[in-house]
């Protein structure tokens, strides 16, 4: 899960924002701010990972902010003029969105920074270790990621399914995106499917070796998004 705060002065553009990260499964806001000096006094004993930041703000710039940090997390910034993007840029911002900000456009951006930010941040195991330990009952039983076809949320339970085994966990939706890694995304509001495991899709479902995966509507742009990311990656 990406921590995020909200540093911005116009009351509007935080609800737009607030209303934006609540479709996003895998970013949760943890504060929102309307003085950037609030904001530097709360990031000095709290961690994040993603600072939604306004350039143009009375108290302090977005840029002067950017300046006191020593040891930025993730930065997108947020404006109404485009001028300032090169600006920007110079602090190797992640992203940066024009005002007014379309919801698609936002999606790009997370869902691109979810592709990129450092496991160490998202996840608790080791990305390069393929295997998982998951508890069940009473016994951890061991798991390869890349074996997993997808989990399905019942209740206060989920189900890992592989082509061999069932594995039912006492865990949330949020926990086992955290430790699946950027493979799994979410496509329902109780399933996760191993993007690599996907033979075939049309817009409202997935197809997969274990069967028929529907697509929930709020998802499917993230699920697009996040397919187009990964060809431009390998291309």
């Amino acid at each position: 899960m990406i921590r995020a705060i909200i540093i911005e002065d116009e009351p509007n553009a935080i609800e737009l924002l607030q209303r934006y990260i609540a479709k996003i499964p895998f970013i949760e806001c943890i504060q929102s701010f309307r003085n950037p000096v609030e904001a530097l006094a709360f990031l000095q004993t709290k961690s994040v990972d993603l600072i939604f930041l306004d350039i143009n703000m009375p108290q302090l710039s977005g840029i002067s902010f950017l300046q006191t940090l020593k040891n930025p997390p993730h930065i997108i910034l947020t404006t109404a003029y485009a001028e300032y993007a090169v600006q920007s840029y110079e602090y190797q911002v992640t992203d940066y969105l024009l005002k007014p900000i379309a919801f698609e456009r936002f999606l790009k951006a997370v869902v691109q920074l979810n592709e990129n930010i450092p496991s160490a941040t998202v996840i608790k195991e080791n990305q390069s270790s393929k295997e998982l330990f998951i508890k069940s009952g009473a016994k951890q039983v061991k798991l390869n990621k890349d074996a997993i076809v997808y989990l399905a949320k019942d209740g206060n339970y989920i189900t890992y399914y592989t082509e061999e085994k069932k594995v039912l966990a006492r865990e949330s939706i949020q926990e086992a995106l955290e430790h699946l890694g950027s493979d799994f995304i979410q496509i329902h509001k109780s399933t996760i499917v191993n993007l690599n495991r996907i033979e075939s899709y049309e817009t409202s479902h997935i197809n997969t070796s274990l069967g028929k995966l529907a697509i929930g509507p709020s998802y499917r742009t993230l699920f697009q998004e996040a397919l187009k990311i990964r060809a431009e990656d390998k291309s």
